[in-house]
């Protein structure tokens, strides 16, 4: 029996034209609904626009950023578009160590679309329903846990949330479970590779062929050492709690960045100080709308976190276009004599 390569066929290559006529469909029932949120309600109102208003997708541009601080102001539940007690199944959010955390609440329906966007994530990379499937992020309020736990179980994987830490514990899994995928945060990875070495183990000797990492920005040099570390092929994701959280963009086979589901977000690359649109293939901050999601629609998201897309088709056959590797956050750029540095660029001098 011949697998197809698509967990998705039909929606992962679809024609550039078919998936923007789709695009702007949930893109208009996007706007509706936010408008009964209280936060989306009030913008709407004072900038005269209404879902009649986006005839094309770049009409979006009409309506202005959301940003972490809106989520802030109008904390909790300022921004949910949904009936509380009747559609609200779970709530994500940040830590708030800075202040309010950033809250997300989600339906029945956006649960069951995320972990479909994870399981056509895992599924893209070669994980199949016969894979033992290893989470050892954490649980809870973070979205990485239940996120790729759900999506694993969507796909139809065994799954062993191992939840994070205890690398003794995390290598006896792996051992005895016959652990084939793992999702690991790309620093962790590397300390479970010293892990295997302290326990006498060679990674060689184990049933892994697929490390999932992110959560954390990180190189392709360190990509290579981890995959050299652990004898095993890494693909990077993206991901954030405001779009659900892991499974927003990832990498094919190829390598060669990651795909961004466009049936399930609009995509816009801004110049940060501007706020204007930079030519495709330059580096922008990455701002973000959620196409499918019914409880707390965001529009306009600045996720502050700097990329670019890759020009030209994938081999893979995909038509999602493709993002690189975050370079890092635009508020985490500090200047020395004049130049723009990131703390991205020094970890791959010291890598």
């Amino acid at each position: 029996m011949i697998h197809s390569p698509y967990w998705e066929e039909q929606i992962e290559t679809m024609d550039r034209d078919s998936l923007q006529a789709l695009q702007l469909k949930r893109l208009r029932a996007t706007i509706a609904r936010a408008a009964r949120s209280p936060y989306y309600s009030s913008v709407f109102t004072r900038h005269g626009i209404s879902a009649e208003d986006i005839r094309t997708p770049e009409d979006i541009r009409k309506l202005p950023f959301t940003t972490k601080a809106d989520m802030r102001d109008h904390y909790p539940f300022g921004l949910v578009a949904g009936d509380m007690s009747e559609e609200g199944v779970r709530i994500h959010s940040s830590s708030g160590t800075t202040g309010n955390p950033t809250v997300v609440v989600h339906s029945q329906h956006d649960l069951d679309s995320w972990a479909n966007l994870v399981a056509r994530c895992l599924y893209m990379v070669g994980l199949r329903r016969s894979d033992v499937f290893q989470n050892s992020s954490g649980y809870g309020m973070f979205t990485g846990g239940l996120g790729f736990q759900y999506g694993a179980e969507r796909l139809g994987a065994l799954t062993v949330p191992a939840a994070a830490g205890n690398s003794k514990r995390q290598i006896k899994f792996i051992t005895d479970f016959k652990t084939t995928g793992l999702h690991a945060i790309p620093s962790y990875a590397i300390r479970l590779a010293e892990a295997f070495r302290e326990e006498g183990i060679d990674p060689r000797s184990t049933s892994l062929t697929t490390l999932i990492i992110g959560a954390e920005p990180h190189t392709d040099e360190q990509r290579r050492k981890i995959e050299e570390l652990l004898n095993i092929k890494a693909y990077n994701c993206f991901g954030l709690t405001e779009m659900n959280g892991p499974g927003v963009a990832f990498e094919c086979t190829e390598q060669n960045g990651m795909h961004l589901w466009e049936d399930c977000y609009w995509m816009e690359i801004i110049d940060p100080e501007t706020g204007e649109p930079v030519p495709e293939g330059e580096i922008g901050e990455l701002v973000l709308t959620t196409l499918d999601r019914d409880m707390m629609p965001m529009i306009r998201y600045r996720t502050r976190d700097l990329t670019r897309i890759l020009p030209g088709p994938c081999p893979c056959g995909r038509t999602h276009r493709r993002i690189d590797r975050i370079k890092g956050r635009s508020d985490d750029m500090f200047i020395i004599k004049g130049v723009n540095i990131f703390p991205m660029q020094i970890e791959k001098v010291l890598m």
